[in-house]
């Protein structure tokens, strides 16, 4: 199945480059790439179909204190493609879309997978009904500092932790994206009333795509003693809302404030016999403007989700042994008293001077392995973006990555064959263009 998606996004890569290609002269119209895909493909732009998504040509330098081979530059492809078909009745509009996400599929033999397939309902007076595979309603009210970063992102993209590896439980285990839009669900915004609008949703089971599950894959199994953080657990039953309030003119003062919480039942796939906490967490974050100049803040706290109820039992020693080679099975490795599933602090701002935005933003995440054990990262970022006009930009984005990992999380990494680093520094360089459809 993922082959059709790949070839679907494949061909869609290769139709929007051969548009582009033929309709140079559409751009000084102002035309975005939709328009012209609709006009050459679809033959007149009266039609229920459209294109969205982007496509992210980025190359990357990164170099690091503790490479352990890990100091590399490369080339990916990212992006998301996705079709809608859409029409309008009497005071309502319906439709559905489909969309695929490729990470890297076109140059290091990753896979393109689908992001969303629903169908949806749009009413003026009760809002709007998706069905299918699709964000949560506390996934669109969430609020990063990423908002208005450029560039790639930041630690926003979620996919820096790809590139710096070495965090041992820090960046790798809270994760700065939280998304499971290929779960089955039923989601309903509202309309907005006197600035105010309300989301929720509800997910039956999450099993391949809940929100806070672990990205460690173990290579040895899992016994009840020494189960971890969030080993292949899921959530089912998902309940999420949101709501916003917004006030304000788009070219004056303007100010947004969202809340958002994810309750879900804790299942584990380990063991039946496995027990963990159920799904509780919450963002909150706000975001000002005034004319060209953004700033958004967000925190996020993932509570107990999906930890094991049981703990390890015995204390780490304050150093750790390099020499060592820990098991699962070790009595140290697992979480104590104390332990959480992680907290985000972010801030990002941006000024926008005609085709050009610079942008900076800072992150923290903390995670706990007990009352006095955790591990950290610290992410600053600083990017500039030139569009030239709806469909091609240029950037260049700067990341320092600096992270402190516990003595329990490096143990617990070298019992599962991952980092066992615990200080670490990384500068991260990136140079891309990115296509808007």
């Amino acid at each position: 199945m993922n082959n059709i998606y790949k070839n679907i996004a494949f061909l869609l890569i290769l139709a929007t480059a051969g548009v582009f290609a033929e309709t140079v002269e559409e751009l000084d119209e102002g035309k975005s790439l939709n328009e012209m895909i609709r006009r050459k493909m679809l033959g007149s732009d009266d039609t229920p179909f459209s294109f969205c998504g982007d496509l992210n040509l980025t190359a990357l330098f990164i170099s690091q204190d503790k490479s352990e081979g890990y100091d590399d530059s490369s080339a990916s492809l990212q992006g998301n493609i996705g079709l809608v078909c859409a029409g309008k009745g009497n005071g309502f509009g319906y439709g559905a879309e489909i969309g695929v996400k490729t990470d890297s599929g076109l140059i290091k033999q990753g896979a393109a997978i689908m992001k969303t397939a629903f169908i949806f309902a749009e009413f003026d007076k009760i809002g709007t009904i998706r069905l299918g595979y699709t964000n949560t309603a506390a996934d669109l009210f969430s609020i990063c500092g990423d908002r208005y970063l450029v560039g790639y992102g930041g630690a926003g993209s979620g996919n820096l932790g790809i590139f710096y590896n070495k965090s041992a439980g820090s960046i790798v285990d809270t994760g700065f994206a939280y998304n499971d839009s290929r779960a089955a669900k039923i989601l309903w915004l509202s309309p907005t009333f006197s600035g105010f609008s309300v989301g929720l949703s509800f997910t039956p089971d999450s099993r391949d795509a809940n929100l806070f599950r672990t990205r460690h894959c173990l290579r040895k199994s899992v016994n009840e003693k020494s189960c971890f953080s969030g080993i292949s657990a899921y959530a089912q039953n998902t309940i999420t809302g949101g709501i916003a309030y917004e006030w304000g003119a788009p070219d004056d003062f303007n100010v947004k404030i969202s809340a958002a919480g994810w309750f879900g039942r804790g299942k584990s796939g380990s063991s039946d016999s496995i027990k963990v906490h159920d799904v509780c967490a919450y963002n909150i974050g706000a975001i000002f403007g005034y004319k060209d100049f953004k700033i958004s803040l967000g925190y996020t706290d993932a509570g107990k989700s999906l930890l094991p109820k049981k703990y390890a039992t015995a204390d780490m020693s304050a150093t750790f042994d390099d020499s060592r080679d820990y098991s699962l099975s070790d009595p140290e490795i697992g979480l104590k008293p104390g332990a959480n599933a992680g907290k985000i602090y972010s801030i990002g701002v941006a000024y926008t001077y005609k085709k050009l935005t610079v942008s900076a933003g800072y992150f923290k995440s903390e995670v706990r392995f007990s009352h006095n054990e955790k591990s950290t990262a610290d992410i600053v970022t600083f990017a500039a973006e030139y569009t030239f006009d709806k469909i091609v930009g240029v950037y260049v984005e700067y990341d320092y990555i600096s992270s402190n990992s516990c003595a329990r999380a490096r143990a617990y990494g070298k019992a599962c064959d991952l980092s066992s680093t615990g200080k670490n520094r990384a500068n991260v360089l990136m140079v891309g263009t990115k296509i808007n459809i």
